[in-house]
């Protein structure tokens, strides 16, 4: 008994390299040709597309943009999906479960909205102090207009995303919000012209997400 002691301790050491080596990732490789290869060293030819054998990459939460935001409802639904790469699998919620299709890009544009109108009333404020009432009038009006889509998505949001995405979405809100906000560098005048013509966009209901069908997909989540 006690020579097995002594002997364990180098059995335990002999079967260490043995653990770490069928620990070590393996990574699949496709060729500009379409050649297939394996390796356990990661792959650093740029040519190569590669991923880890064993570990899920997800395909990105929301399509990328293709221009300037369109504060503007559209009358056709949303074509834009996220494109699921090789090695990749659709973006999943916070039950594992596979999003509907256009669904994050529904609430990212609900979001933009959101974000638009809120930033649109603290610049003009700022700018103009006398129309103050105009401003987060229309803000009002706007909100009240469109508070069950508001409610809905907000539900969702909290709902079937993570909090990780929802981060990713607010911070995408904010890059496509600043296509559509006075530029940086625009004289006080500019961003005034810019006030009077989104505040009246917004009194003729030039922004509502009512009949806006890129938010279709909202439409078809049930909710808890």
């Amino acid at each position: 008994m006690t020579r097995l002691l002594r002997l364990l301790p180098l059995a335990m050491c002999a079967l260490l390299p043995t653990v770490g080596a069928a620990s070590e990732p393996t990574y699949r490789s496709i060729g500009p040709d379409g050649k297939i290869t394996y390796s356990d060293r990661k792959p650093t030819d740029p040519s190569l597309r590669s991923h880890e054998l064993g570990k899920t990459t997800y395909a990105p939460l929301v399509a990328p943009a293709t221009g300037p935001f369109d504060l503007h409802p559209s009358s056709k639904p949303s074509t834009e999906r996220p494109v699921v790469g090789e090695g990749q699998a659709p973006a999943v919620d916070r039950s594992g479960k596979p999003f509907p299709p256009g669904l994050p890009d529904a609430v990212l544009t609900v979001l933009v909205h959101q974000l638009f109108v809120q930033s649109l009333v603290e610049t003009c404020t700022h700018l103009r102090p006398a129309l103050v009432e105009r401003y987060q009038g229309g803000v009002r009006y706007w909100r009240e207009r469109n508070a069950d889509i508001l409610d809905r998505s907000n539900r969702i949001s909290f709902t079937r995303f993570t909090g990780e995405q929802r981060d990713t979405l607010r911070a995408t809100a904010r890059q496509r919000l600043a296509t559509v906000m006075p530029a940086p560098g625009a004289s006080e005048a500019e961003s005034a012209a810019w006030c009077d013509r989104m505040s009246t966009d917004l009194a003729t209901r030039q922004f509502e997400l009512v009949g806006d069908m890129r938010i279709a997909p909202l439409m078809y989540v049930e909710l808890p």
